[in-house]
């Protein structure tokens, strides 16, 4: 029986000849520096899907994970039913406004003609849409755990059922001999080259999609992909990285706007197939019963497959790069408040996971949380989730992490919030048993040019005024800090979105803060901001850039609505050359803002040319209101 069962303690050895994709639209090091060592890769399948993505922050919700690992078998409704009364009453008025089944799905083999099952589990009354209904009854939506590439062996048999769109195709067509998951007599594989293929994958998702359902997480992709398992090995057909990025495409243009969430992917190249068509990526092994040991022990090393990183706070920070307003959501297995030693490790986990804007999925049950709901429940925590926070841990350098843990800093991070305020949140990681010194200097780091309120948001306690913070830390414990400047803010683009070759760096001198972004000069690279105004109009934008390309040089500037990517304002910014790149310089842009929150993004368009390196935006100051 295949299950979402433990296969993540072992160290995993890569398989020679696993392809990595470059996709032309997510290239992660074009311009690297001499010094900084890339992941391998090949050339390989592109394939573009044009949309906007909002990115960001992942959902809260509950999963019904942590009944299925304990007792290894699918949830009966009953117990669903329980949950969801609870998740209602405790969690929702909070936030956590969607619930999902997880796994353990193998035996469900009742199908429609087109070789889509009907429900959760056979011997459920209700099926998905049901599901979907009893939710919305109780206030809640509905994700659905399953992979469209699953063909189950009851519609193999079964002749009169068809591919969606293609009744001359029989749906135990599109499978191959022996193609099932890893030795299971319930599922398969479908075969990506086959004649009907499209049809059938594009079907599944819309079908979900059509039901209710908000959310797909997708699993099992890495075996799918290389036929491989770090610690099992050999699972089956590897299908390869252009059936797999293929079949990837077909899942995204289906999904519309479900959220699509891919769960054990490889990641190759540095998850370029799965930046272009998921919303969210797990980064981390399977969480298996929680404790400290899945949210920070095991392998500290990077491998070049699924799971590259072992656990939460190495994965975030492995990823940080690629995550951010209108990029890819970076999501950690769920999480038991229940399972963990003390407060101290409760507390931390969830401040992770909020700094990195990573999903928050409660594995815990009505019965099983005990005296531990608060923990998921601080609404002031929450309240920096609704404002879009997504951090990023202190960058030392620009190399990659994969090859330079030393290169950012796990146990540090920040983020900045619209307003241009500050969260910070310090960590520490050792076992003991004595208490480590954490610290942050409000200028270096920050680039705040003067003291700033700090408030401690877990204690709900206002700190004083600081330029800098220090606090002896107990094993597994954290802080995390409100730090609000006095004066204007600069937005700093180091803890913003990146995409395509935009990358931190600090090589020059003169820079504000911890670094600057740089590689601003391949298409389709940008920085993307997040940045409140009260009010609508014509802003000047001072930003303090560098260009010693020898030649003028000009990106584009935009501003987006965050939640539908409407097109709020356009203006190019012009950066006269330099002789030096430590020579930074303020140069103005005026751009049209909406009230309350914009995404600006600062990019290599067409009709860019050069190169800039931004250092700062300064606060918005308004022109002419609209």
């Amino acid at each position: 029986m295949v299950t979402r069962r433990n296969l993540f303690k072992g160290g995993g050895v890569a398989v020679a000849g696993l392809a990595a994709a470059s996709l032309s639209s997510c290239s992660t090091a074009a311009k690297d520096s001499a010094d900084r060592t890339p992941e391998p890769e090949t050339s390989g399948v592109a394939v573009t899907v044009d949309r906007f993505r909002r990115g960001g922050v992942g959902p809260l919700y509950w999963s019904t994970y942590g009944y299925n690992n304990k007792t290894n078998q699918a949830i009966p409704q009953d117990v669903w039913s329980k949950n969801l009364d609870w998740v209602a009453e405790n969690l929702a008025p909070h936030g956590y406004r969607m619930v999902c089944t997880d796994g353990w799905i193998d035996y469900s083999q009742k199908t429609t003609k087109n070789g889509y099952i009907v429900a959760y589990q056979d011997d459920w009354t209700l099926d998905w849409e049901g599901m979907v209904k009893d939710a919305k009854s109780r206030g809640l939506e509905l994700g659905v755990y399953y992979n469209p590439l699953w063909v189950v062996t009851s519609a193999i048999k079964d002749p009169t059922v068809t591919v969606a769109g293609r009744p001359d195709i029989k749906v135990g067509d599109l499978v191959n001999p022996g193609d099932n998951q890893n030795g299971s007599p319930n599922l398969n594989w479908v075969d990506a080259t086959r004649d009907g293929a499209e049809e059938y994958v594009k079907g599944y998702v819309a079908y979900f999609r059509s039901l209710g359902a908000v959310f797909l997480r997708v699993d099992f992709l890495a075996w799918y992909e290389s036929g491989y398992d770090q610690s099992l090995g050999k699972t089956g057909v590897a299908h390869g990285r252009e059936a797999y990025v293929q079949a990837l495409s077909w899942m995204r243009e289906a999904a519309g706007d479900m959220t699509l969430s891919l769960v054990m992917p490889n990641c190759f190249d540095h998850a370029a197939a799965e930046r272009q068509f998921g919303d969210m990526i797990r980064i981390d092994n399977d969480v298996g019963y929680g404790f400290w040991y899945s949210l920070s022990g095991g392998r500290q090393s990077w491998q070049p497959i699924w799971s590259q990183w072992n656990n939460p706070f190495l994965g975030f920070t492995g990823f940080s790069d690629v995550s951010g307003r209108g990029q890819l959501v970076l999501d950690g297995d769920p999480l038991y408040m229940s399972a963990f030693a003390n407060d101290d490790e409760r507390r931390t986990a969830i401040g992770l996971f909020t700094m990195a804007g990573a999903p928050v999925a409660v594995a815990d049950q009505y019965d099983t949380i005990g005296k531990y709901t608060d923990f998921f429940c601080n609404d002031e925590i929450l309240g920096l989730r609704t404002r879009g926070l997504v951090g990023k841990p202190i960058y030392n350098n620009s190399h990659g992490y994969f090859f330079d843990t030393s290169s950012r800093d796990c146990e540090r991070w920040i983020a900045q919030l619209p307003d241009g305020s500050w969260v910070v949140g310090l960590f520490n990681r050792d076992d003991g048993p004595k208490p480590t010194s954490k610290s942050i200097d409000f200028s270096a780091v920050l680039g705040l040019q003067e003291p700033a309120d700090v408030r401690d948001l877990w204690s709900h306690t206002d700190l004083g005024t600081m330029s800098s913070y220090k606090v002896a830390l107990r094993p597994h414990a954290s802080v995390l800090l409100a730090v609000t400047p006095r004066s204007p803010a600069h937005f700093e683009p180091e803890v913003a979105a990146w995409a395509g070759t935009a990358r931190f760096d600090n090589n020059f001198g003169g820079y504000e803060g911890s670094g600057y972004v740089t590689g601003l000069d391949t298409q389709g690279s940008s920085v993307t901001l997040a940045i409140s105004v009260p009010s609508a109009g014509s802003y000047k934008l001072d930003c303090h850039v560098a260009n010693a390309t020898g030649s003028p040089s000009s990106i584009e500037v935009m501003a987006l609505d965050p939640e539908s990517g409407h097109e709020i304002g356009v203006a190019r910014l012009a950066v006269p050359t330099t002789t030096s790149w430590n020579d930074w310089q303020n140069v103005a842009v005026t751009l049209k803002l909406a009230r309350g929150d914009n995404l600006v993004v600062f990019g290599y368009g067409p009709r860019s040319v050069g190169s800039v390196n931004i250092d700062y935006i300064a606060a918005p100051v308004m022109v002419t209101r609209n």
